[in-house]
């Protein structure tokens, strides 16, 4: 008992230096709510602060009805419904993730502005000349639409998930009972689907809410862009820190009605056996209808906004800066990668933790550490800063912003991302090995790099790769603690776009697609190959496992593939 105590104490102090670097954003939020109310705060709190409250709730609630509907009909089509192209769809659909709404709406304000392609077409060829602000996108309408157009996927991926794994037999009894392929979705499976739609659109939800760059480029009045006016504009660091707390007030509110919504239901095979479900061929209107509606989305989401941007960065080769562009690449790559490997490693301490000496202590530390993912990274950053000026003060020390507090900034905000996909590892891979290299003499460590880690080489890669991805189009944090002069692709589309010299970020913005683009391909086709041959498992001690094959939680993201896992459901909040 020991020598069990002895080597599980290294483990055990890193896992709790993890959780202390975990809730450094709540220590932040703290001492700005306890600073004594002043002028500024006043005036916000009886002019503004319910104009934030209204177009925050508008924002988020037109977001999640339209992605909804949107993400659930292209699910049903893809996997009900045999036409042209759908396999590549299926996929495809997933790709838009990998466009920042923030580009996107930059690119489809430029193209529908006065000025614009679709307007000057219009004019030159048509002979049309529509009325102003016909086609203004800068508005509230505006903004849902982009964020729906580029945030769907998080509903489709856990949707169709659970379709391709429950519908088949679901379906089959319907219609055996004389229903209809129509009616047997609307009354039998749409409402079973009901735990994986809140469980994708919480986490579109948490996307909405940490969104800086659309809603400030749209001009919205909404909290994050309440936040940097308060800390930028009226230099009052408490004031922001305040609507900050809000917000995470917000967030909090959003989580706990997910796990409501979702409630204690579940729902489970009579037997293992799964039967897939049988895709017929549309008929009538559907034909044309079924189709056109999927490969529309797919176009307006991915096709049309990389096909203007490519025009635009062959138009504005010349008016760029190339030198200023690299330096943004390396430095985007440097810290989200940084970022991912901490992360990774992070995640890895902590998993391996709670898997070798399982408790309530371990269980409780392995879910503080994905906390971050459900906190705006707006509130992340300010929090990080505010105790960075706290500690100046107090201990006369300057105040420095370097690249490494971007790094503790990202993985305190994307640590969730890693560690799912590392637990669904070590759940997969048992400790069997694990103990065998134990009895032969191996440390943890040792048992650690030479049994689990190749085991778990393609749940480490993906823990990698799916933190890269979100790092690399992080926005608020980098605005928010950069350093001086210190530019990521991502401030650099940010400047441009601010300057309203869209085509000029064009280039910087397929660079971020291009770095997010391809490791999104590759998990999801790597997941679309292997997830169709496994049956459905379900979940058996860790949030994020899966290791039985007997039955499946019905909304529940635990049973789907780790990638489906991370644009599924919210990491913090699984049970």
């Amino acid at each position: 008992m020991a020598s069990r105590s002895k080597a599980q104490m290294p483990w055990l102090i890193a896992s709790i230096v993890i959780v202390l670097a975990m809730m450094l954003p709540l220590i932040g939020i703290l001492t700005g709510i306890l600073t004594p109310v002043n002028d500024t705060w006043r005036h916000i709190q009886h002019y503004l602060l319910a104009d934030y409250i209204r177009q925050t709730a508008i924002l988020l609630v037109g977001s999640l009805s339209a992605g909804i509907i949107i993400a659930s009909l292209l699910a049903w089509f893809v996997t009900a419904y045999e036409f042209p192209g759908r396999k590549f769809l299926s996929f495809a659909l997933v790709l838009p993730l990998a466009i920042p709404p923030y580009i996107a709406g930059y690119t489809y304000v430029s193209m529908t502005g006065y000025t614009g392609p679709l307007q000057v077409f219009l004019r030159d060829h048509l002979g049309i000349t529509l009325p102003p602000g016909f086609l203004d996108l800068q508005n509230m309408g505006g903004a849902i639409a982009i964020f729906t157009l580029f945030l769907y996927p998080y509903i489709y991926l856990v949707v169709r998930a659970f379709l391709d794994r429950q519908a088949g037999q679901l379906l089959e009894a319907a219609r055996v009972l004389g229903a209809s392929k129509t009616t047997a979705y609307l009354q039998v499976i749409a409402p079973l689907t009901r735990n994986a739609v809140v469980a994708g659109a919480t986490l579109m939800a948490f996307e909405v809410l940490s969104d800086y760059g659309v809603v400030s480029y749209f001009g919205l009045q909404v909290f994050t862009t309440a936040i940097f006016k308060a800390w930028l504009g009226l230099t009052d660091m408490a004031a922001a820190l305040k609507l900050a707390a809000i917000l995470l007030v917000v967030v909090t509110l959003v989580s706990v009605g997910e796990k409501a919504l979702r409630g204690g239901a579940s729902y489970a095979y009579a037997s293992p056996r799964v039967t897939p479900l049988r895709r017929s061929r549309p008929h009538g209107v559907g034909k044309i209808l079924i189709p056109g509606f999927c490969w529309l989305i797919f176009a307006v989401s991915l096709i049309i906004p990389v096909a203007q941007m490519l025009w635009w960065a062959v138009l504005s080769l010349d008016n760029i800066r190339l030198t200023g562009i690299w330096t943004a690449v390396a430095n985007s790559v440097i810290v989200a990668g940084c970022g991912a490997l901490v992360a990774t490693i992070c995640a890895m301490i902590v998993a391996q933790h709670q898997r070798l000496w399982p408790s309530r202590l371990a269980r409780l530390l392995a879910r503080i550490t994905v906390m971050g993912y459900s906190v705006p990274s707006t509130v992340i950053a300010l929090s990080i800063v505010s105790l960075l000026v706290w500690i100046s003060t107090t201990f006369g020390a300057p105040l420095t912003l370097t690249p490494a507090v971007i790094v503790l900034a990202y993985v305190i905000r994307y640590l969730a991302v890693s560690m799912q996909s590392i637990e669904s590892g070590c759940e997969r891979i048992g400790i069997r090995y694990h103990e065998a290299a134990r009895t032969s003499g191996d440390t943890p460590a040792q048992a650690l790099w030479r049994v689990d880690l190749p085991m778990m080489r393609s749940a480490t890669i993906g823990a990698f790769l799916l933190a890269f991805i979100d790092m690399v189009k992080e926005l608020p944090i980098v605005l928010i603690v950069r350093p001086f002069n210190f530019a990521t692709l991502s401030t650099t589309v940010f400047q441009y776009a601010n300057d309203e010299q869209i085509p000029e970020s064009a280039l910087p913005s397929l660079m971020i697609i291009a770095l997010a683009c391809i490791p999104v391909a590759l998990l999801v086709a790597r997941e679309t190959t292997t997830g169709d041959q496994q049956p459905p498992t379900a979940n058996t001690g860790s949030p994020l496992s899966s290791t039985s094959a007997d039955a499946v939680p019905s909304g529940s993201s635990n049973a789907l593939p780790p990638f489906a896992q991370h644009h599924g459901s919210p990491p913090t909040h699984s049970s």
